[in-house]
């Protein structure tokens, strides 16, 4: 695809997840951990500039890639206009930028989750940016990778029979880090019959605790979410345990799948038996998201994660929280 042809981009906010990942890390051909990095090696976008409050990091940029940089997001969308606007800040601040974006009118916005902090916010950016027109999606990175969608085939197929209980280990907040899974527990089951909140844990700031839940389902599993107070834990296990088998997702970041054998020691009982292993790569979440991004805009694919699903994951948060 030629410079002329692709559709121009802008991040706004160069923390972790804008920039600081992949400036970390000493190789970063294999996919990317950021959104940077994704659009600057994207052959899809062209990334036009970036906006920050961290001088030290515009500097960086605007020295190793010659991008023009703002410390205004406001004024960055004035001078530049990009089609596509992808959103990285602190959690507290997605909801007054998106308002903000609207006067603006990209063609798609790409969001770190949440795209607010309550229900009512989330409704109204949602309804705001369809009335607008502008596509609107969020970094639930599992929807982006095709070892979380396999999964879901392997659960509809009933690969591992009978799905009797699914368990999710996560810290850093109820609606920072918890919703990732409340999404994935959407996803793969639908809406739960009941929600059981038990225990409250330390999580990111006193206005989002860690909360440990169930999500029942009358004809389904129990779903239980179990918080853990660890500072800067990167990623949940997850375990997902069936009649005739399990799938966890493993502290390695890797997917294992267990079957059903005799247990060789005790005759008549039977055992979990680990099969195969195989690594997640999230390196490819956030290319993936934006390949996703490009298909829209081109009028070929559907949003993988929509602006409409965090209602529904707010629905849940606001269960618990009751």
């Amino acid at each position: 695809m030629s410079t002329e042809s692709k559709y121009t981009a802008a991040v706004i906010g160069c923390g972790d997840i804008g920039f600081g990942f992949d400036n970390a890390r000493q190789h970063t051909k294999n996919g990317a951990l950021t959104h940077f990095t994704a659009l600057n090696s994207s052959d899809r976008f062209r990334i036009v500039s970036v906006a920050d409050k961290n001088r030290e990091v515009l500097n960086l940029i605007e020295d190793k890639y010659s991008i023009p940089v703002y410390e205004d997001y406001k004024e960055m969308m004035k001078g530049q206009r990009p089609d596509l606007v992808t959103v990285a800040t602190d959690d507290e601040t997605h909801f007054s930028i998106l308002s903000d974006l609207l006067s603006f009118d990209p063609k798609f916005v790409f969001c770190e989750k949440p795209l607010a902090l309550n229900s009512d916010d989330i409704t109204a950016i949602t309804e705001n940016y369809k009335k607008a027109g502008i596509h609107l999606q969020v970094n639930y990175t599992r929807r982006f990778l095709e070892e979380f969608r396999k999964i879901k085939e392997e659960l509809k197929k009933e690969s591992i029979g009978r799905i009797e209980t699914v368990m999710f280990y996560y810290s850093r907040g109820l609606i920072h880090n918890a919703s990732h899974y409340i999404d994935l527990a959407l996803w793969y089951f639908g809406n739960p019959d009941e929600v059981i909140s038990f225990a409250s844990k330390k999580g990111l700031g006193e206005a989002d605790s860690s909360y440990s839940f169930i999500l029942k389902y009358n004809e389904g599993p129990e779903i239980i979410f179990a918080a853990l107070d660890i500072d800067k834990l990167s990623f949940a296990e997850i375990d997902i345990v069936g009649t005739k088998g399990r799938i966890k997702f493993n502290y390695r970041n890797e997917i294992e799948k267990y079957s059903v054998k005799k247990n060789p020691v005790f005759a008549g009982y039977s055992q979990y038996e680990l099969i195969e292993t195989a690594p997640v790569k999230f390196e490819s979440a956030i290319p993936n998201a934006y390949e996703n991004a490009y298909g829209v805009l081109s009028g070929k694919n559907k949003l993988l994660s929509p602006s409409e699903n965090s209602s529904g994951i707010f629905k849940i948060v606001n269960r618990i929280l009751q």
